[in-house]
């Protein structure tokens, strides 16, 4: 099988604005790059040069320059989702950068051995492709500390040279690249130091697993890279963020698999016999603990799982919780791990729970959880099998040993499902024992003792099988090889993947340590053919017909597993909203796909191009400070700021007693001592001045009128927290004070259509009367309250919620109004009937003052919204903050009434 290589446009985009960040470099060559026979990369361009580069690569790219966190460090991001071809994109872009200004030297840096054979995979499936469409190929190696010729051979040679290598490989002094004391050096000098005069582009892959450590950040410094590009679909550290691929936007275009969470713990949880920790009490006396456990009514036979009271040494569950299959549960320790700081809980029969983590009697959930991935995937596999595409199976493990081990249970467990279900999708018959064991394959590693462990050194047993899964992508995907099921711990985890996982099981113990985009990650790609071609599904393909169905089997709640993924995207994206949707086959909720239709009523339809016409048109904003005013209120309020002293309490208490009640004591009086501080005027300048922006000349004038400097001297600290507080909020105030907005004279686009969003029925409502589309999207209660009452009122002849795309600019970020509304009334003087048009902030209150309800940075956007709709004119009235729909009737009335 041969990869078929493909010209996606997202791809070639993300490529693209790599190469247009280097725009303007002349081409290098032999004369221009090449001193004292080593080869380098070689750029005249400024960092400003650069800086404007970026700039118009977020403005094609759409991302605003906030997000992208722009630096003059050297620095690219391009965040793709897992399963969009990151590792493709940027080997293309390796060739794009030699073919436009003769770039030679790159280093691909990977955190780990399955990552870098992932990179070496690549480059062998498609260096022909490649090859016939750029007319090279670059000379793609794996360093090796033993083969430092091909090190010496990337330095000085002219032609384009990518070295692939994990951090461990030069991240410690002691590392051969780093020493300096060699017979072998490169023109006597270390190879590390050798390699930095090439400047080599330096592309990191996956650079949160450890890039960003001091260590880390130092030793890639020793490399001198012209620049880092970094490469990831959950970024920690962003600089300079010039792609974004998101994984709504990838799940929205059917770049991805389609997502289906199957959850296993809702079928008979009762015999599973499940507990969870839930609290701990420690301090006096022996620590106590509340557990979850399916109770039992003594009136009746309603069998409930709920929070137990607080429980110790010598407790029976069965007891407890009015249900016999507890009574084997008695608890015998309740402790915490020194090395761990974890709790454990330790029962009578050898099961033991930790904090975080489900009922240590796992099997039963484990049983489950392989017979419904054994399930889908004849299922699937019966599904594909005429379409010519093999169904792999991944299944996360808790421990090596519970796979290969003494007591193989995992294995066990797989080996009875298999047997009981394969029938009923094979016509009745019976698997052999060497069918059922050629169908796994599994990548563990293992020390030179015999030992099996989950890491990436050791002595590889099984090779032929590890070779397979790690390198051997190809061959895996062919129908001829056996290989369907792959059992790994957590070394596939990240970098690992392939087009053609169907189903993932997570059989692991403690489901809040793992990470849920990566566990969906190694199955998210689009499947491929014998022939190595990708098959795609149609957008509009019925669900029982789609081929591209990733199924996630979890041993937790549907609702657990997407409340930890929709944080995870929160963290990065900061909005559950940009995360891919995800179906579930049984109890609870379901996320999918709505469509929002435009409202046909002609009425409705001709209101809202007038009102769009009046609200889109476009600002920009000056802010004129007036710092002796500025100045002037904040040594006002600083000359307020009172300190308490700062002292240290000394306090005795007598012991009387200890004994097996607790310990007895007297308390014998306590005294206080001030302390002194010491602080240079200086520092507290220049603090002052980094927390507030505020120049320091500005700041010596606050200071020069300062009447109670004795407060400082109590606790510097804590004075400058209160007065930076200060001196922000009279910045903001003396900001809109001196803000100014202007029509540009541009508008924003009437884009208005049809669209769909994967959301939740809590997400949206129906406003099929007024809304501009049939449902309102909406972010919390006070909104769904506002949408259903404007959509019942006969003076509304319509609203929306405006788009995300619809920002006012001001001078603390973009603000983003809730609603947009028409609204008619008769004019009682003349009888005619007039619309008036408003936009809506919906807020917890309708108090702009009320801070205990709005943050200091709603206000200000607020203050700064009102400025740009007076530019506006009478046209379009704001109104901000609103609480309920009718206090913003009242607040209409009195501006209608002014007006007429």
């Amino acid at each position: 099988m041969e990869f078929k290589l493909e010209n996606l446009n997202y791809q070639d985009i993300a490529i693209q604005s790599v190469v247009k960040i280097f725009d303007g470099t002349d081409k290098n060559n032999f004369d221009n790059s090449c001193i004292e026979g080593i080869r380098s990369n070689t750029t005249k361009l400024t960092t400003v040069d650069i800086e404007n580069n970026i700039k118009s690569v977020l403005l094609e790219n759409g991302i605003s320059e906030e997000i992208a966190k722009l630096s003059n460090e050297r620095d690219i991001c391009v965040e793709m989702e897992t399963g969009t071809g990151k590792t493709l994109v940027y080997i293309k872009t390796i060739f794009e950068l030699f073919k436009e200004y003769g770039f030679t030297k790159f280093i691909i840096l990977v955190p780990s051995v399955a990552i870098r054979q992932n990179i070496i995979g690549t480059f062998k499936a498609f260096e022909k492709q490649l090859e016939s469409i750029y007319g090279f190929k670059p000379d793609a190696f794996e360093y090796d500390s033993k083969k430092l010729q091909k090190v010496s051979q990337f330095i000085e040679e002219q032609y384009p040279q990518v070295m692939i290598m994990t951090l461990a490989s030069f991240n410690s002094e002691d590392k051969i690249l780093n020493q300096a004391q060699r017979e072998d050096l490169f023109n006597n000098i270390p190879f590390i130091e050798a390699i930095g005069k090439t400047n080599p582009i330096i592309i990191m892959d996956e650079p949160q697993e450890g890039m960003d450590t001091d260590n880390s950040i130092t030793q890639i410094a020793k490399l001198n890279p012209l620049y880092k590009i970094r490469y990831s679909a959950t970024h920690k550290v962003v600089k300079n963020l010039i792609y974004r691929l998101t994984p709504y936007d990838s799940y929205k275009e059917g770049l991805v698999k389609k997502i289906e969470v199957l959850t296993v713990t809702e079928k008979n949880d009762e015999a599973t016999l499940k507990i969870e920790l839930v609290d701990i009490q420690f301090g006096k006396g022996d620590p106590k603990v509340k557990l979850k456990a399916w109770h039992l009514s003594k009136t009746s036979n309603k069998i409930e799982f709920k929070v137990s009271g607080w429980l110790c040494n010598g407790d029976n569950l069965g007891e407890k919780t009015n249900n016999p299959s507890y009574l084997n549960y008695s608890i015998s320790n309740i402790n915490k791990s020194l090395k761990t700081g974890k709790w454990t809980v330790t029962f009578s029969n050898g099961a033991e729970i930790l904090e975080k983590q489900i009922s240590g009697t796992l099997e039963n959930i484990w049983a489950l959880q392989i017979e419904w991935l054994i399930h889908r995937h004849f299922a699937k596999s019966q599904k594909l099998a005429p379409k010519e595409i093999k169904c792999l199976s991944l299944i996360f493990i808790d421990r090596v040993a519970n796979y290969i081990g003494e007591k193989p249970v995992i294995k066990n467990l797989f080996i009875e499902k298999y047997k009981a279900v394969y029938p009923e999708y094979h016509n009745g018959n019976t698997p052999t024992d060497e069918h059922i064991q050629s169908v796994q394959g599994y990548y563990f590693a293992q020390k030179s003792s015999g030992e099996f462990a989950d890491n990436e050194g050791g002595v590889k047993e099984q090779a032929k099988i590890y070779e397979l899964i790690l390198r051997g992508k190809e061959e895996l995907l062919t129908l001829s090889n056996p290989v369907q099921f792959v059992f790994s711990h957590s070394a596939l985890g990240v970098g690992w993947d392939n087009p053609n996982v169907f189903n993932i099981a997570t059989l692991n113990n403690s489901y809040s340590e793992t990470k849920k985009r990566q566990e969906i990650g190694r199955g998210l790609r689009i499947c491929v053919n014998q022939k190595g071609q990708r098959v795609y599904d149609a957008i509009d393909v019925e669900d029982s017909e789609r081929i591209n169905q990733l199924t996630v089997i979890p041993n937790e709640t549907y609702e657990t597993f997407v409340t930890q993924y929709q944080e995870e995207i929160k963290s990065v994206y900061g909005t559950t909203n940009a995360g891919a949707g995800m179906t579930h086959n049984h109890k609870g909720t379901q996320t999918d796909e709505v469509k929002f239709k435009r409202n046909t009523n002609e009425t409705i339809d001709k209101a809202f191009k007038k009102y769009w016409t009046a609200l889109a048109k476009k600002t920009e904003y000056t802010v004129n400070f007036d710092e002796e005013r500025l100045i002037n209120t904040a040594v006002e309020e600083i000359n307020k700021i009172t300190i308490p002293d700062f002292v240290i309490e000394a306090s005795s208490f007598l012991i009387d007693s200890i004994n097996e009640e607790g310990k007895q004591d007297t308390f014998q009086g306590s005294e206080n001592v001030k302390q002194k501080t010491n602080f240079t005027p200086l520092d507290l300048i220049e603090e002052l001045s980094e927390n507030t922006g505020l120049s320091y000349a500005s700041m010596f004038k606050i200071f020069e009128q300062l009447t109670n400097l004795k407060e400082v001297v109590k606790n510097p600290p804590r004075f400058i927290h209160e007065a930076s507080a200060i001196i922000r909020n009279a910045e903001l105030d003396e900001m809109i004070r001196g803000l100014n907005y202007e029509l540009t004279g541009d508008s924003f686009p009437f884009e208005f259509n049809d669209f769909v969003k994967n959301i939740s029925d809590k997400g949206y409502v129906a406003t099929p009367n007024k809304g501009v589309f049939d449902k309102m999207l909406i972010d919390s209660d006070v909104e769904k309250k506002f949408s259903l009452d404007a959509d019942k009122d006969v003076e509304v002849v319509c609203f929306l919620k405006l788009p995300s795309w619809y920002k006012i600019k001001t001078p603390i970020g973009d603000y983003e109004p809730d609603f947009g509304l028409v609204m008619k009334r008769k004019n009682l003087k003349d009888g005619n009937e007039n619309e008036f048009y408003f936009v809506i902030e919906t807020k917890g209150t309708n108090d702009i003052n009320d801070k205990k309800a709005l943050k200091e940075s709603e206000i200000y956007k607020i203050r700064c919204a009102i400025k740009h709709f007076e530019k506006l004119g009478l046209e379009v009235q704001y109104k901000a903050p609103v609480k309920e729909y009718s206090y913003f009737k009242t607040e209409a009335d009195k501006t209608i009434n002014s007006i007429i």
